[in-house]
């Protein structure tokens, strides 16, 4: 950094310096400890919970347990029922914490209590490292008022509080200590120092690889400081500080890449691609640097205008190279991928950042966005001073490490919410900067010492409420932060924890399989979640939005036992009905497709919290709904009063369907006013099909109901109407009766057609079988059409009886991840077109088979864009596929030892996949884009179908 001149002292002049040498020597170290101990009950106040608040954190706490056990495990049995996932997280995320419980268990704690101070641990020494950063880029003051607004700031609180245990938070305390090191390392002239330096920078630059997938950003930003400063420090002719720093830098940063592809073959590094990519952007470095270097015998070198047309020459000789090799996919280390998929579009962190969450994330109090504004002053600053030392001929590389930090941390803050975090490293050390810059100046102020301290204590008093009302604030949000888990949702998950088989799966909304999948609750799994099955969450949403024979998915091909519906989930209406392919974009962006009236006010008043009225009022002796905003009012659709089942037609100029309960109300936009989420969640027996209300309710039985949370089994078929032929005609029964007649059964098939079934009639004296018959047999049900099934009855006496349709089906669940020719693979894509070797994987089952058969199953699904002119027309629409195309059959005769099986032998697929999608291109052009291609072992059997009871 520049010098700054002190005033020469005359003899038996005392000194008239205040630079609390002493007082910043051994106090501040102490302050910050206090700083970064505040910290760290800001963000334990969180642990105090039962769970945990993130969602995500359920997942990351069971791999931190296999971590415990295994070290390093490689698969998750519970994800992507039923048939589990591999772990794509780096594993140092969860070997560390492992470490740290390993270590504090000797005291006592159990692993949950480690788990939930993790995070809280990660945000103490990130406190305590940018306080040292600070002081080492700029000055004392400037990293403890770093450290500071790190103890407070939202930003960095939110991935560093108990209970959010992701890998960017320790990625980015690594980062800093990585950076702090470097520094030191460059510096150094002492040989063993230097040594000791540059071994801790590589070190903690492979730990920041090896705890988050968004490493690369760290790798980014160290070979943007190195290829800036290089190049800089070449056009102003300091050719010995660029040979002084490539010989230092640059092996110590190829180490950090060498030893970081070094450990993915055991996961505990996941981002080799982007190390691979990173060691290329590093070979273009140095064979500039080569030309900067060595160049001057057939170059002009001459002035820094040559200098400069030279390095500019070859950088955009070098860029267009590695465009045509690399393509679009040059830029991957900065993509924030926000907004990739549809899905991504409804998630909020994902979401583009906008002004009011940078104002959120770095406020002082509210949405003030303080902290990041006065960064701004901060980073001018910089630019200042660095400038300044360019006018000198001095190249400040401290400044310029700040400068690319900063600009990089801006630009992916600014692709999407999630990266608000990650620049808080470089916005609140900036902040630091501004405040220890003006404490600087109070320093080396040419005044006496009192007046200069004065001037200081004028400062604190200034600044300091900043950190105090900031923590304040921030420990009482926090502190306000209830249990992510209702009450109904831990009853319902912990009832089916106790009441149904370890092989069974459920399914909600994603957000919840988590919850679903936690050995907290569930410890079941799960159809979908936060992190797999993604390309499930359009199948499920295609589900919940429609009605009828639209919404009717093969829930059957992931062997799902259980759907909850939660009534919540209105709130979230928007992204399902826009991922189920009802609505568009702009519907999604300007439409609530759910507006709940939540006040009973009179009779037949309600009120919205939303500023909505709906009034029934009678006119002429007809009834008539009435929906006010502000000074409009308009008539919907219709309006249904639940409780009698009365109907008033409206003029809908309001386009929404109003449903009136006991003590509430509510208004569904017209598209989705019949979807099966009203269904199963309110209980709203409305369909565009007839009978279809009364098919899904055989289909989904309900097992359980907390009032907000419903829970149903799935079975793909069921009976849902049973008619019996008496004097002459055919009357519908509730139920079978004892006695000999013909009967038709009406057989919901849901997603699924009946092929080749037998259906058998069993009755019970309590629970001993008293007799089985066959009743049909080569019974075949499209689901598209159903038609009933005639059959003779011959009821026995009994107390209890039992249609139970036999057909092949899915059965088994894997428990260990399959392998190819003695290499894991992913379990839902186990070989690829025309690809063969020996497949080697166990499955377990909830009763023994004597003859099983074991295909692998190809499945492809899709989007066909329906409405708009592009992707990414506003008024777009995709409505979701998911086509099984082939079953290619492995193995027969496979049989079950103890509920399990294990298989070895050869396997292949011949080519279907990319025929199949191809087909589906010609067919649709660009309407179609691909969101899951799946090769997934299916174990087949005949399999039993309770389809009625009673």
């Amino acid at each position: 950094m520049v010098g700054t001149k002190v005033k020469e002292k005359t003899k038996g002049e005392k000194s008239s310096s205040l630079d609390f040498s002493k007082i910043k020597l051994y106090v501040f170290p102490v302050l910050v400890v206090i700083i970064a101990f505040i910290g760290y009950k800001i963000r334990a106040v969180t642990g105090e919970t039962k769970y945990f608040i993130d969602p995500d954190t359920f997942y990351h706490f069971e791999i931190y347990k296999l971590a415990i056990k295994e070290w390093l495990p490689k698969y998750y049995p519970l994800a992507d029922a039923p048939f589990g996932a591999l772990i794509g997280e780096p594993l140092g995320l969860y070997i560390i914490p492992a470490l740290l419980y390993k270590f504090l268990s000797l005291f006592g704690l159990e692993m949950i209590q480690v788990f939930k101070m993790w995070p809280p641990l990660v945000g103490f020494f990130s406190i305590i490292g940018v306080y040292f950063l600070g002081k080492k880029l700029h000055s004392e003051w400037a990293g403890l008022w770093a450290a500071l607004a790190m103890m407070f700031s939202i930003a960095h609180w939110t991935r560093t509080f108990s209970g959010n245990a992701r890998g960017d938070g320790p990625f980015l305390m690594f980062f800093i200590y990585a950076v702090l090191f470097m520094l030191y390392y460059l510096e150094s002239t002492d040989v063993k120092r230097k040594s000791v330096f540059g071994a801790l920078f590589v070190a903690s630059g492979v730990t920041m690889l090896s705890v988050w997938n968004g490493s690369p950003f760290g790798l980014m930003v160290l070979l943007g400081f190195a290829s800036v400063y290089v190049i800089v420090a070449f056009v102003f002719g300091k050719i010995d500080e660029v040979k002084r720093f490539v010989k230092e830098f640059y092996p110590a940063y190829l180490a950090i890449l060498l030893l970081g592809y070094a450990l993915t073959p055991s996961g505990i590094v996941k981002v080799g691609g982007h190390i691979k990519f990173a060691f290329e952007a590093f070979l273009g470095l140095m064979l500039l640097t080569a030309i900067m270097l060595y160049g001057g015998k057939y170059l002009n070198y001459s002035d820094k205008t040559h200098r400069f047309a030279v390095v500019a020459v070859v950088v955009l000789l070098g860029f267009t190279g590695a465009y045509l090799y690399v393509g679009p996919k040059l830029f991957s280390l900065m993509s924030g991928a926000y907004q990739s998929t549809q899905v991504y579009e409804t998630v909020q962190e994902l979401a583009k950042t906008k002004w009011d969450d940078v104002q959120r994330y770095y406020s002082i109090k509210g949405t003030d966005g303080t902290l990041f504004l006065l960064s701004l002053i901060g980073i001018a600053i910089v630019v200042f001073r660095f400038l300044r030392a360019l006018t000198q001929n001095n190249v400040d590389e401290k400044s310029l490490f700040i400068l690319v930090f900063y600009g990089l941390s801006i630009y992916l803050m600014w692709t999407a919410v999630r990266f608000l975090f990650l620049a808080s490293g470089a916005v609140l050390l900036t902040f630091g900067i501004l405040i220890g810059e003006l404490f600087k100046i109070v320093e080396n102020m040419q005044e006496k010492a009192s007046t200069k301290a004065l001037y200081a204590l004028l400062l604190i008093i200034l600044f300091v409420p900043i950190p105090v009302v900031g923590a304040n604030t921030t420990y009482n949000s926090a502190k306000v932060s209830g249990e992510a888990v209702s009450p109904s949702w831990e009853e319902t998950l912990k009832w089916l924890r106790e009441n149904t088989n370890e092989y069974d799966t459920a399914t909600s909304w994603w957000d919840y399989g988590y919850w679903i999948e936690s050995s907290l609750l569930g410890n079941r799994r799960a159809s979908a979640d936060g992190g797999h099955a993604r390309d499930r969450d359009y199948i499920i949403a295609r589900f919940l939005a429609n009605d009828g024979t639209k919404s009717e998915v093969d829930f059957e091909s992931w062997q799902l036992n259980y759907f909850i519906a939660w009534i919540q989930d209105w709130a979230k209406f928007n992204a399902i009905s826009y991922l189920g392919g009802v609505i568009t974009r702009e519907e999604r962006d300007n439409r609530g497709m759910i507006l709940p009236f939540t006040q009973k006010i009179g009779e037949n008043a309600f009120y919205s919290p939303y500023g909505l009225q709906l009034h029934i009022v009678e006119q002429e002796g007809q009834k008539k709904a009435v929906i006010t905003v502000g000074n409009q009012q308009g008539e919907p659709v219709q309006t249904v009063i639940i409780q009698t089942g009365e109907v008033i037609e409206g003029k809908g100029d309001f386009p929404y369907v109003v449903y009136v309960f006991p003590n509430y109300a509510m208004a569904v936009y017209y598209k989705v006013a019949t979807s099966n989420f009203l269904k199963l969640a309110f209980g709203v027996p409305v369909s565009i099909e007839a009978d279809f209300t009364q098919k899904l309710l055989s289909n989904f039985r309900l097992v359980k109901n907390t009032g907000d949370l419903a829970t149903y089994e799935f079975v793909p078929f069921g009976v849902y109407k049973i008619e019996i032929y008496e004097n002459n005609t055919w009357k519908s029964v509730s139920k079978l009766t004892p006695g000999e007649y013909r009967a038709k059964l009406y057989i919901s098939a849901f997603g699924r057609d009946v092929k080749n079934a037998t259906i058998k009639l069993r009755a019970y004296d309590g629970n001993n079988l008293v007799s089985e018959q066959i009743i049909a047999q080569n019974v075949n049900i499209n689901y598209l059409n159903e038609t009933p099934i005639e059959v003779t009855l011959k009821v026995p006496n009994a107390t209890k009886y039992q249609l139970v349709l036999i057909q092949k089906g899915p059965v088994g669940a894997l428990t260990e991840a399959p392998k190819v020719n003695g290499k894991i693979v992913s379990p839902i894509r186990v070989l690829n077109d025309g690809q063969s070797g020996e497949l080697e994987l166990k499955a377990g089952f909830r009763k023994d088979y004597s003859k099983l058969d074991l295909y692998l199953r190809a499945t492809v699904i899709y989007l066909v864009r329906t409405q708009g002119e592009s992707r990414d027309d506003p008024k777009a629409a995709f409505e979701p596929h998911m086509d099984i195309i082939h079953y290619e059959k492995i193995a027969s005769g496979l049989s079950t030892s103890n509920r399990e099986v294990y298989f070895k032998g050869q396997a292949s697929l011949p080519k279907v996949v990319q025929p199949y999608i191809e087909k589906l291109k010609s067919e649709y052009g660009d309407k179609v884009e691909i969101r899951g291609i799946r090769v997934e072992p299916v174990f087949i059997a005949d399999k039993e179908y309770i389809i009625y009871e009673g």
